[in-house]
C-alpha cells in the first residue's frame, strides 16, 4: 500500500519559519513513519496566495489529498501543525471527510493542545525552558471566536493548579487579553517578564505583534508600562519535544 502524511501548517511567507519549525517537523514525521512519503500542505489562503506570487506555491490541504489520490496512494494521514481545534482544524477535518471515499483509510490527528493532559504538559515544558526565579512568564496565542478558543482559559487553570504562578497567557485575537492580563502582571510586584509566542511558528505574529518595536507590539506595550522585556522569538515548532507531541497524535490517529 501507498501510505502518506501530510503535514499541515497554517504557513508562513517568512523563510526563517520554514528552516525553523516546518521543515524540522516534516523531518521528524519522515523519521519516525519512514513508510510514508511526507507531503506539506498549508491552510492559510492568503499565506497560500503571497507564496504563489512569489513563484513558491503551496497545496492547500484539498489539494494536497487531490494529488495523493491522483498518484494512487491508498492511504492518508494528515496531521495539523495548529495550536487548538479551531477553525482551520474543522476545515482539515471537512477536507478529509470530503475525500474518505478516494483513500482505503483516512485519519486526521489531533492539535497540539488536544486535552487538559497535553495543556498540562506543554505547561511544564515551557515552565522549564522560560521561567525564571525573578520574572515572569507571559505567553501569546492567537485566539479565536471559534468554540475551541476555551482552551487557552484551560491553559490558566492549569498553570495556576500547577502552582506556576509566575506563568499566564494572552491571545492576540481574542480573550483572555494582554488588557485583561496587565492586572495581574502589575499585581505580581515583579518587573521582569519573559514573552514568548504560543505558535507553531515565529511568522508575523511573533516578530511583529509580539516582539516588534512599534508602539503596538506587546514587547512596547509591557515596557511602557514599567517592565523589564525579554522577548524569545521561538515557534513551538522549533523544540524537538513539541515535535514528538505532534507525533505521538499523528501514532494515535494512524492507529484508530
Amino acid at each position: 500500500m501507498k501510505k502518506a502524511i501530510i503535514a499541515a501548517s497554517y504557513g508562513s511567507a517568512y523563510p526563517s519559519t520554514l528552516t525553523n519549525a516546518i521543515e524540522p517537523v516534516e523531518a521528524t514525521f519522515a523519521g519516525a513513519f519512514p513508510d510514508y512519503a511526507v507531503r506539506r500542505a498549508f491552510t492559510g489562503r492568503m499565506t497560500r496566495q503571497a507564496l504563489a506570487q512569489k513563484g513558491t506555491p503551496v497545496d492547500s490541504v484539498e489539494e494536497a489529498l487531490e494529488r495523493l489520490a491522483a498518484e494512487g496512494f491508498d492511504e492518508a494521514a494528515i496531521q495539523p501543525t495548529h495550536i487548538i481545534s479551531g477553525s482551520e482544524y474543522d476545515s482539515i477535518r471537512d477536507a478529509a471527510a470530503k475525500f474518505a471515499d478516494r483513500f482505503a483509510k483516512i485519519r486526521v490527528g489531533a492539535p497540539l493542545l488536544h486535552d487538559r493532559s497535553d495543556i498540562e504538559t506543554i505547561c511544564r515544558f515551557l515552565r522549564g525552558k522560560l521561567g525564571g526565579e525573578d520574572s515572569l512568564t507571559v505567553l501569546m496565542g492567537h485566539g479565536s471566536e471559534h468554540h475551541a478558543n476555551r482552551l487557552y482559559a484551560d491553559f490558566a487553570d492549569i498553570c495556576r493548579k500547577l502552582r506556576f504562578d509566575d506563568m499566564f497567557i494572552a491571545t492576540l485575537e481574542s480573550t483572555p487579553s494582554l488588557d485583561d492580563l496587565l492586572p495581574l502582571l502589575k499585581a505580581s510586584g515583579r518587573s521582569k517578564i519573559t514573552l514568548a509566542p504560543l505558535l507553531f511558528a515565529a511568522g508575523g505574529h511573533a516578530c511583529r505583534d509580539m516582539a516588534g518595536d512599534e508602539p503596538h507590539s506587546w514587547k512596547s506595550r509591557l515596557e511602557a508600562e514599567g517592565f523589564t522585556v525579554n522577548a524569545v522569538v521561538k515557534g513551538l515548532g522549533e523544540y524537538s519535544e513539541i515535535r514528538a507531541l505532534y507525533v505521538s497524535h499523528l501514532k494515535a490517529a494512524i492507529a484508530e
